[in-house]
């Protein structure tokens, strides 16, 4: 096993900068490095990015790799480009635990050392221990996720235009997806769109009218439950003119090979199944002697820190931050406002003084509807609620703004106007 003491550069001397190693490479990891650049002077501390991929990926955007609407490429951020041009260190590897007690972060290629850790590792899928989820439904968490599904459909597509049985033909063209949070919405709008702006015309023998199905379960009784009920009523209206059968209320007790079976009893049967209801801690976090909240989230102060430990941070999915006595919800947005104050309260605590309480000002939702339609909460405006094309202009705005990187933002601007004009990538490479 490498010694990675000895590769990152560790010499055990008293006057050793403090070490700071941040575990994950998400949104609330990657804003908290950008932030660190610019708030500790050369030589103050030796900052350590972990994580198992060597890039940041742009989760919001994901839907649109699998539907074929960007390139991977294009929501993927080299994570060395955040850290070695201003003197950090990265490690690409599989984190297997963090030993508390001896200051250690143990991966799969060396034990690093830290005076401060920051647990930055996000969430991943959660399944409620529903029976198939994991081996018969689609999840779109991850790069692979994106490209596997992408390629999915469009072979499905190429297995129903030479299909010559009717009731087969319906079956492999009928897409479940279960989830209407964000994930769920904008999949199934943007699969639409796929199908009626660039399918439609390249498999004529394909009545996308009649035999295309898209159905969208969830258990609340409205889609997008978290955000506002205007934005739930705007994706309603839409969802309806896209032809997108929403089923709320509806529970699912079983996922199996093509089939979708729900509490009340009835079965969806379907070629393509994606899961997207919710998110859970990840399993590291489970592991760690830490006092967590019900839901498995570590509770963190109002600056951040675990269990009152300075030398232990969290941000982003993996805390549980009670902001007016209600938890943040595990969103990138939410992340992404952390980072800042956490990285201040970071430096302090390096430097040895106190870390100053985070005031969460939320910005507002986006919710992405397909072909120039979009709603748009805007909290510092009062609330104010708007839909339609200048609510899509504030979405593709917005994201590509928060994009890092010139190459990723001048990337996904190039592939948005081919993919708006020119129709979507449909080349079922490798």
């Amino acid at each position: 096993m490498p010694d990675l003491q000895r590769a990152l550069g560790y010499h055990p001397q008293v006057s050793d900068p403090k070490r700071v190693v941040i575990v994950g490479g998400g949104f609330g990891g990657l804003h908290l490095i950008r932030r660190l650049e610019r708030l500790l002077e050369p030589g103050e501390a030796e900052i350590t990015l972990v994580d198992r991929q060597n890039y940041h990926l742009f989760t919001p955007l994901l839907y649109q790799v699998a539907t074929g609407e960007l390139p991977p490429h294009a929501v993927a951020y080299p994570l060395r480009d955040a850290t070695a041009p201003v003197g950090f260190q990265f490690v690409q590897s599989e984190v297997s635990a963090i030993d508390l007690v001896s200051h250690v972060v143990v991966t799969a290629d060396g034990r690093i050392p830290f005076d401060h850790v920051v647990i930055a590792v996000g969430s991943i899928t959660n399944d409620y221990g529903i029976p198939g989820v994991q081996e018969n439904a689609f999840p779109v968490k991850w790069l692979s996720d994106g490209e596997r599904l992408r390629r999915h459909v469009l072979d499905t597509f190429e297995s129903a235009a030479i299909e010559s049985d009717p009731a087969r033909r319906r079956e492999l063209l009928t897409f479940v997806i279960v989830g209407a949070g964000p994930v769920g919405v904008e999949l199934a709008s943007s699969l639409r769109d796929l199908m009626d702006h660039t399918l439609r015309r390249i498999y004529p023998t394909i009545d996308f009218a009649h035999e295309v199905t898209i159905h969208l379960l969830d258990g609340a009784d409205r889609v997008l439950p978290q955000m506002d009920g205007r934005l739930s009523r705007i994706a309603m209206k839409r969802l309806a003119q896209q032809r997108i059968n929403v089923l709320l209320k509806t529970l699912v007790s079983e996922i199996g090979p093509d089939r979708v079976r729900t509490k009340d009893g009835v079965e969806l049967r379907g070629r393509t199944i994606v899961w997207s209801g919710g998110v859970k801690v990840n399993p590291l976090v489970t592991t760690l002697d830490l006092e967590k909240a019900r839901d498995g989230r570590i509770l963190v102060d109002e600056c951040f820190r675990a269990s009152g430990r300075d030398d232990v941070l969290v941000v982003g999915d993996a805390a549980f931050f009670a902001f007016r006595d209600q938890p943040l919800p595990q969103l990138a947005q939410v992340a992404v406002l952390e980072a800042p104050a956490a990285a201040r309260n970071l430096a302090a605590l390096v430097r040895g003084q106190p870390p100053t309480a985070f005031v969460y000002k939320r910005k507002g939702d986006l919710i992405a509807l397909g072909r120039r339609q979009a709603g748009a909460e805007f909290a510092s405006l009062g609330g104010l609620v708007v839909s339609g094309l200048a609510a899509w202009t504030v979405w593709r705005v917005n994201y590509l703004m928060q994009l890092l990187g010139a190459r990723n933002r001048g990337t996904l601007l190039v592939e948005w106007i081919l993919s708006y004009f020119a129709g979507r990538l449909v080349a079922n490479t490798p």
